[in-house]
């Protein structure tokens, strides 16, 4: 077990110039980030609002999570939920981008 695992939820809105490739050159970019710093998760998009799920170590999710609350290629960044948690339960995926229902019912089940 990790000591300091956490599970961060949160959902924002697109501004509306960000395109399709922006947001996989940002998901491109993030699965190498993330994996460097051992933080996985999953980005769902429909139209301009995003839901994202965020498990790393605490201090890592918490600095990660300053830098997206900051990111200008979003607004109305809104923290879901935050808890402790025993494992990852993204842990093969790394970063993935999946659409908005895809990730309901990964959650709903």
């Amino acid at each position: 077990m990790t000591k300091n695992l956490i599970r961060l939820t949160y959902v924002s809105t697109l501004q509306p110039q960000i395109s399709d490739a922006d947001i996989d050159g940002l998901v491109s970019r993030a699965a190498t980030f993330n994996k460097s710093q051992g933080i996985t998760g999953v980005l769902a998009i429909d139209n301009q609002r995003v839901c994202q799920i965020l498990e790393g170590a605490k201090q890592d999710i918490e600095r990660l999570f300053i830098a997206i609350r900051n990111d200008q290629r979003h607004h109305t960044v809104t923290e879901i939920e935050t808890r402790a948690i025993e494992a990852s339960s993204f842990e093969n995926w790394g970063m993935v981008r999946r659409d908005m229902v895809d990730m309901v019912m990964y959650a709903l089940a």
